[in-house]
């Protein structure tokens, strides 16, 4: 094993399965500290490692339709690992998404996977990521705080709060694995559509004007045959 120590406590930082140079005897090199990398030659797959922050690279997306400041959207994106190493054939295939960013605690493990063939650790924890907005007022805030996954994806749900245009900045602050990094996009909130206001429903099963008057119209006919009637019957009594 190969293990990096507190040099102030003596706890450890983090370790790796390691065969390095400096085991090896007369004639096998030793390990360097160059330019703040820790440089060593691994006798167990012949490669030379360089131990040491790595570059970070940050994504970030949000809805551009239909957004308004009545609906919560949905911020997604990504922090990756963008070390040389990550770009060699056998690594590249591994990752066609890019090598996830991970937490300190779960770095030792995960370098073992990501380029020693050794087994997916089951309790990878992803690094912290800051969401911040710039609103159509020129009012620059942070929203809120997330963290990415084993996959090296994060999202984050947040409702406008005003309408106009949004620049959303996502910073990955770094940490001792990683160097820092960060992205923006933008998207357009506007105003919710009005309620419109309740309209009558017209009432069914009623007589209308028309049917009004045929049925006064119908009554007064009634009324003159039957008086007609009455009057015929008076007269047939009296020649």
């Amino acid at each position: 094993m190969l293990y990096c120590l507190n040099a102030t406590t003596g706890s450890q930082i983090w370790s790796e399965e390691f065969q390095g140079g400096d085991n090896g005897g007369p004639g096998y090199p030793i390990g360097l500290v160059a330019s703040g990398e820790y440089l060593n030659y691994n006798m167990y797959d012949n490669q030379v490692y360089a131990f040491g922050q790595g570059p970070s690279k940050t994504t970030v997306n949000a809805p551009d339709l239909g957004v308004t400041t009545a609906t919560p959207v949905t911020i997604t994106g990504s922090v990756i690992d963008i070390s040389a190493g990550t770009t060699q054939a056998q690594e590249a295939a591994n990752f066609p998404n890019g090598v996830p960013c991970v937490s300190d605690a779960s770095e030792s493990q995960w370098m073992e996977y990501v380029y020693m063939q050794q087994p997916i650790p089951q309790n990878v924890t992803g690094v912290p990521v800051t969401l911040s907005v710039l609103d159509s007022n020129n009012n620059y805030r942070v929203i809120g705080t997330t963290t990415t996954n084993a996959l090296g994806d994060y999202g984050f749900t947040w409702k406008p709060d005003i309408a106009g245009n949004y620049t959303v900045y996502a910073t990955f602050a770094g940490t001792n694995g990683y160097y820092p990094s960060s992205a923006s996009t933008f998207f357009y909130a506007g105003a919710p559509a009005a309620t419109a206001a309740p309209t009558a429903t017209p009432l069914t099963g009623l007589a209308s004007n028309t049917s009004l008057m045929y049925g006064v119209v119908a009554i007064i006919i009634v009324i003159i045959i039957i008086g007609a009637a009455i009057l015929l019957v008076l007269t047939r009594k009296h020649p």
